[in-house]
């Protein structure tokens, strides 16, 4: 009922302004946003169509906050995302910081609920399918399987979007909002972050560097604080981290990101079910397992698993990489890189790290909808989870919150205008220290953290700029119509990936017999629908 309510209002809203504008439309009310965005399209551009239509959406939204802060009756968005940590104790302190905000500008409340990383998408999963209330959510919990169980709401339905998201409208490229787009429908907002990613990167703690005696101040190239080097050196490294360090776990790579992070391929539609092995300059869809790059890097593996690099729990592993550096037992892992990585990892682990990369910097075309917010398709109330979404994008003290907590008690301002810990507080004993700000919708806006250069955006935006593309970028691949045989890929695959990928088995003999039981399940041909549907779209878009 708040939902269909909630539209009702928009439309009358929006219908009413028409009217005092002098348009004097006789479309429905729910149907008004779009017929004032066609009318103005038609317009003459000395009219003022293109800029006529703003004003319009701002008065709307502004109605429609104005209208819940005079009833009194505020509704509550829930906001759901995941940490490595999982619920900060602050969680309850900081959502009720934000709702300050939200409910003086808006008349609406939040509701943050964050999970730990290993359970996120399970849990999300099962509120979603039952109805419990989560309005907005990172897309970390899968988004074509979203897109795909009819989970994620159209943000464009009735101008939901144009009337109620300026701002995340003017956030982003068209590119960039269309790599959410399933068949033209847009299911998601990208989020401010890294959209290139250097790939193979591996973090140490310096201070395990400096018990082996290796001088990394030499690696570093001017300018840089990621050093360059390639898998032969890190072996060598890890195989001195071992001796000196016996009872800790040597090397940890999270087997949900082995092919993401360390291959330079293109994982079309998101999984790794045909790929483009060569991205930068093909669009033909390959097999990932028989590719030179797969198959060397599972070899990797294997040897440093024999070579007793991973801990023997590797494959049920289940703590974030992070957490077992804080806690002693791990003295390497695998991430990926990007301007201020070095001290987004160190803040995680407690402790400096050096970063290596290994790979290239590349940027493949899932990159916009790999982690996207998105709105629950069954929420009572899109406009107001439009206009909460939108301000996480827009209003730098919001984003602040949302990203580094309160300030005064998670956080104070610096003399140079960074933000650091209070005295006596620290990562360790902060109540609210998500460090995920990748995953937060725009922390481009947001307080820069001390140890980052205050430049850090506009070094970001020149890495995203920069870094090789994908030639897919902006496709999309709906396998909607082929669930059965993905579902038959996907449990074959689970059954040996992370065997292979993290080198408990012999990869000359297991990977020919998973291809094998791949085959079977149909792996070709949905190959062969990929190549199809990009083929089409290469087409349709002169690539």
């Amino acid at each position: 009922m708040k939902k269909k309510l909630a539209l009702l209002l928009a439309g009358i809203m929006t219908l009413s302004l028409l009217t005092a504008c002098g348009g004097g439309s006789s479309a429905p009310a729910a149907e008004a946003p779009a017929a004032e965005a066609e009318a103005e399209a038609e317009a003459p551009a000395a009219e003022g169509g293109e800029e006529a239509a703003a004003p319009a959406a701002s008065d709307a939204a502004a109605e429609a906050a104005a209208a819940r802060i005079e009833s009194g009756d505020f509704p509550t968005v829930v906001i759901a995302y995941m940490n490595f940590a999982g619920q900060p104790a602050g969680m309850q302190r900081i959502s009720e910081k934000m709702s300050e905000i939200t409910r003086e500008k808006l008349g609406i409340n939040v509701e943050l609920m964050i999970m730990d990383s290993a359970s996120y998408r399970q849990n999300m999963n099962l509120m979603l399918a039952s109805g419990e209330q989560v309005d907005l959510f990172s897309g970390l919990v899968g988004f074509m399987p979203s897109v795909n169980k009819g989970y994620l709401y159209d943000l464009e339905e009735d101008g939901l979007l144009q009337t109620y998201g300026q701002g995340l409208i003017d956030a982003f490229t068209e590119t960039e909002l269309n790599g959410c787009r399933v068949n033209g429908t847009l299911y998601g907002i990208p989020v401010k972050k890294d959209d290139a990613a250097g790939l193979f990167g591996i973090s140490i703690p310096q201070e395990y560097l400096d018990a082996i005696g290796y001088d990394y101040a030499s690696k570093y190239e001017e300018g840089s604080d990621i050093i360059y080097t390639d898998l032969d050196e890190i072996e060598v490294i890890l195989g001195q981290l071992k001796e000196q360090y016996p009872d800790k776990t040597t090397f940890y790579i999270d087997p949900t990101s082995i092919v993401s992070q360390c291959l330079e391929v293109d994982r079309i539609g998101g999984d790794v079910f045909g790929v483009l092995a060569d991205p930068a300059n093909s669009l033909e869809i390959s097999n990932l397992f028989e590719s030179q790059p797969y198959l060397d890097l599972v070899h990797r593996m294997y040897k440093w698993n024999q070579m007793g690099f991973f801990s023997k729990d590797a494959i049920t592993e289940t703590q974030a990489t992070t957490v077992q550096v804080k806690a002693g037992s791990l003295c390497a892992y695998k991430t990926a890189t990007k301007p201020g990585i070095k001290q987004q990892e160190s803040n995680l682990c407690g402790m400096p790290v050096i970063i290596f990369q290994c790979g290239p910097d590349f940027k493949s075309s899932s990159t916009y909808n790999s982690m996207p917010w998105c709105m629950n398709q069954n929420t009572e109330d899109p406009i107001a989870a439009m206009q909460v979404l939108n301000e996480m994008y827009t209003n730098p003290d919001l984003a602040t919150l949302l990203c580094w907590g309160e300030e005064g008690v998670e956080w104070v301002e610096t003399e140079d205008g960074h933000i650091t810990f209070p005295e006596g507080v620290d990562a360790q004993n902060s109540e609210y220290y998500n460090n995920v700000n990748w995953e937060l919708g725009n922390q481009f806006i947001a307080r820069i953290w001390e140890g980052d250069d205050l430049t850090i955006w506009e070094r970001m935006q020149e890495f995203n700029d920069n870094a090789p593309a994908s030639k897919a970028m902006g496709f999309t691949w709906d396998n909607s119509e082929y669930s059965t045989e993905y579902t038959a890929l996907a449990n074959v695959y689970d059954e040996y990936q992370k065997q292979i990928e993290l080198g408990f088995v012999d990869p000359d003999v297991a990977i020919p017999e998973m291809v094998e039981r791949l085959n079977a399940a149909g792996l070709q041909e949905y190959m062969q629908a990929k190549q199809d549907a990009i083929d089409a779209w290469a087409a349709a878009t002169q690539q």
